[in-house]
């Protein structure tokens, strides 16, 4: 059905390129060149990530971008392993991903895999927390959104990248297609494998010894086709975004004499969408339909020495997703705009952990009012409003006031209030044994105090941004253990969560000289303030996997056709139980890794050579699970 279904749509796409492309005036392209310009932001709750930095990353995964440029924390098993987000110290599950305004996170378990995510597919990526969460339910961390821009009228697009690397790992992407006055098409591809072989000191065995890694190689192979039609004030788009995922997963460290286990995860999704939007000289209209289909199959075969099985999981789950948003933006008196937004969403999960298949809709409105009240003040305040299963969930306002000051050009304070929520999982909700169809959502509420300044002169642009923040979960979904040995999930725990975030970036242009300079602090204390923590004796401490302090520093000097970049990740101390008093309860012991790459422009050829971990620091991101030491990759590109 899945094959059928994206057969189909290629064969739609090629008849309307076949359509439009006639009739068509071909441009030579024009190169504009100007100053950048600083413009003064609505709010401080959104930041965009470098467009170079995307580009110059294109061949890796959204985990290692994100660990290596933005605040979020990512939670990552390994090269092929699971990578999740915690965003503010809460959970994979607190934090929306978003494709073209699209929602990501799986109905069934809730959270996305960023290391599925390449950042080759993508063009911009957008960090947002506070009021700019409320245009949809489940962000209660934040939200990551991804998008594909269009671009017309720029003739012939070729994109070809070719990397190789420790580990025997390969990775080809090309991007072909052709951007008329009026039509642009676009398609890329990609195919990433690795034996995943690297040596690693395993701390499990006495003595501790070197080993290699056994049972880790991976694949993953994408194919985007896009379409987008612009007539004299509207644009009709098509995205299909189509991937195929096969890893097998290694045995943790105490594990590895026993090589009677086979553990591994098949995936594969087609994403796609049709939208239309007019614009008129004061607002547009955009209508957006969606389907996602997505299949996972999770295999784990385990046998004691003398042949007898141990564990066996089979787990075949299908899911598919239809989306219908109709989204207006309208400026209504001097600079004040009005955003609506009405949404459907239908969700359909198939499972053999569940006793039948289940069904959600959720019928979603949303508003916002934002402009400037009094000169050099901004106002924006969000209503929301949610049906599932036709229950009202209740109405989640937000508010953000940014104050630009006079007397320091470029000094800016905003506060912010939020209110948002999340629906269990259908996992949560339907698995079987131990799913709890009582459960109710996760209720959210956080304020946030910035604090921001930008400057620019004679080739020098800088800003900073310092913040704090102060969140509160309550009725928080967490597993707990039952005497049918096996566990329910229960709206058992109270999390409270603050912090302080720290942002630098500045850049300086001199002749052929270009220098920048970009960082990333975050303090995060999270506790769970209920009486069940209060009872197990856990109130009060730091949730297991979130560090107190993580952070990234990003430096590059480029001199004519030479760059060099240098970055550095760095992690604090991680508990992985909360209950000192457990027979087995470990600390993983910060860690600090640095990058760096070496890069030439060759016309229309780029070559780069990238060290990762050049310490080769021995260390652990997740309990028992084997990291790379000391590697490389070569990196060679085209662009037409």
């Amino acid at each position: 059905m899945a094959k059928r279904c994206l057969i189909e749509l290629l064969i739609l796409f090629a008849v309307i390129v076949k359509t439009f492309a006639q009739d068509t005036i071909v441009l030579q392209p024009v190169e504009v060149q100007a100053s950048a310009i600083v413009q003064k932001q609505e709010t401080t709750m959104e930041r965009r990530m470098d467009t170079l930095t995307i580009q110059r990353l294109s061949t890796v995964s959204m985990s290692q971008l994100l660990i290596q440029h933005s605040p979020v924390f990512i939670k990552t098993f390994g090269p092929g392993g699971l990578a999740t987000a915690s965003f503010r110290g809460t959970t994979a599950s607190h934090t929306l991903v978003l494709w073209n305004g699209l929602q990501l996170n799986a109905p069934s378990l809730g959270q996305v895999d960023f290391s599925t995510i390449p950042v080759f597919m993508t063009d911009e990526i957008a960090l947002q927390w506070g009021s700019k969460t409320s245009a949809n339910s489940g962000g209660l961390g934040g939200v990551v959104n991804i998008e594909n821009k269009r671009h017309f009228g720029e003739g012939m697009i070729l994109d070809l990248k070719q990397t190789y690397g420790s580990f025997n790992t390969l990775g080809s992407y090309v991007t072909v297609g052709y951007s008329w006055r009026r039509l642009m098409t676009r398609v890329k591809a990609f195919r990433s494998s690795s034996d995943n072989d690297f040596e690693y000191n395993n701390i499990a065995t006495i003595p501790h010894q070197t080993m290699k890694q056994k049972n880790g190689d991976f694949t993953d192979y994408g194919l985007m086709p896009e379409i987008h039609y612009q007539w004299k004030n509207s644009v009709l788009s098509f995205v299909s975004w189509n991937q195929w995922s096969d890893r097998n997963f290694p045995q943790i460290m105490p594990n590895v004499s026993n090589s009677n286990t086979l553990e591994y995860n098949d995936n594969f999704f087609t994403r796609n969408f049709l939208s239309y939007k007019i614009y008129w000289k004061s607002g547009w209209l955009q209508l957006k339909t969606a389907c996602f289909y997505e299949t996972q199959h999770y295999f784990l075969e385990t046998y004691a020495f003398n042949g007898m099985p141990v564990t066996k999981i089979n787990s075949i789950n299908e899911a598919t997703v239809y989306h219908q948003i109709v989204n207006l933006q309208q400026r209504i008196y001097k600079s004040w705009s009005l955003h609506a937004k009405i949404q459907w969403d239908s969700e359909h999960v198939t499972s053999n952990n569940y006793e039948t298949g289940r069904e959600r809709d959720m019928v979603s409105f949303y508003l916002a009012l934002s402009g400037n009240p009094l000169k050099n003040f901004d106002l924006r305040l969000t209503l929301r409003n949610d049906i599932v299963y036709s229950i009202s969930a209740g109405f989640f306002p937000t508010a953000t006031a940014t104050y630009h000051l006079q007397f320091i050009k470029g000094l800016s304070i905003s506060a912010g209030y939020s209110h948002n929520y999340r629906n269990p999982t259908m996992n949560d909700l339907y698995w079987y044994p131990g799913g709890n169809e009582d459960l109710k959502p996760e209720n959210g509420k956080t304020v946030d105090l910035n604090l921001k300044y930008t400057c620019q002169t004679n080739g020098l642009s800088f800003e900073s941004q310092v913040g704090a923040y102060i969140s509160r979960v309550k009725d928080w979904i967490q597993w707990v253990p039952t005497s049918y040995r096996y566990w329910i999930p229960e709206n058992v725990a109270d999390v409270y969560a603050r912090g302080i975030e720290v942002h630098i970036n500045g850049n300086y242009t001199c002749h052929h000289w270009y220098f920048s300079l970009s960082g990333n602090y975050v303090y995060t204390h999270t506790t769970d303030e209920s009486n069940r923590a209060e009872i197990d004796n856990t109130d009060g401490k730091q949730l297991i996997y979130i560090p107190k302090h993580h952070g990234n520093l990003s430096s590059e000097i480029r001199w004519k056709t030479w760059n060099l970049t240098y970055t550095a990740e760095i992690t604090g101390l991680r508990t992985t139980s909360m209950n000192d008093d457990e027979f087995i309860a470990f600390q993983l012991q910060p860690y600090m890794l640095h990058n760096v790459s070496i890069g030439k422009q060759l016309k229309r050829f780029r070559l780069e050579l990238r060290m990762n971990n050049i310490t080769d620091e021995d260390y652990q991101a997740v309990l028992w699970r084997a990291m790379p030491g000391r590697n490389w990759e070569v990196f060679v590109g085209y662009k037409l």
